[in-house]
């Protein structure tokens, strides 16, 4: 297997982008995790700690800012984030609670378990094939999807 698949991460990569199943999520959500992993990592961006702007999300996510907006909405209710408006900017931005934070940790820990014990069992060959197999799937899927 490649060291860019068994590094730092490697655990959440493998089940973000190898097995689209809500099944090893414990606390939350994949989508929810999936897009406050997305707010977590754009914070900052422009040089405000911790809030990543919606326009800004929107734009990265390529979803539309009203269907953006409905989700982030969602996380609020759930105590994930806070949306507040940036009165210098004009703008509204979104920050991640210590909730969502432990949540996310707390996953990225169940990730890591599981795909530890997922490299034990099953031979590193075997593993790097079925991976690429998945890898090739998807990628049918997408071409197939665009057309």
């Amino acid at each position: 297997m490649g060291e860019n698949r068994i590094g730092k991460g490697a655990g959440e990569r493998f089940f973000l982008e190898y097995f689209n199943s809500d099944r090893i999520f414990n606390t939350i959500k994949r989508t929810d995790f999936l897009l406050l992993s997305a707010i977590e990592s754009r914070a900052g961006e422009r040089g405000r700690p911790g809030r990543t702007y919606l326009s800004d999300l929107s734009a990265a996510l390529d979803i539309p800012i009203p269907a953006l907006s409905k989700t982030v909405e969602r996380l609020q209710d759930k105590g994930l984030v806070t949306w507040k408006t940036d009165r210098t900017a004009g703008q509204t931005y979104v920050k991640l609670t210590s909730k969502a934070v432990e949540l996310m940790d707390s996953e990225r820990r169940c990730m890591t378990t599981a795909y530890e014990r997922v490299k034990a069992e099953i031979d590193p060959q075997d593993l790097e094939r079925t991976m690429e197999t998945v890898r090739k799937i998807a990628e049918i899927l997408k071409e197939s999807k665009e057309t």
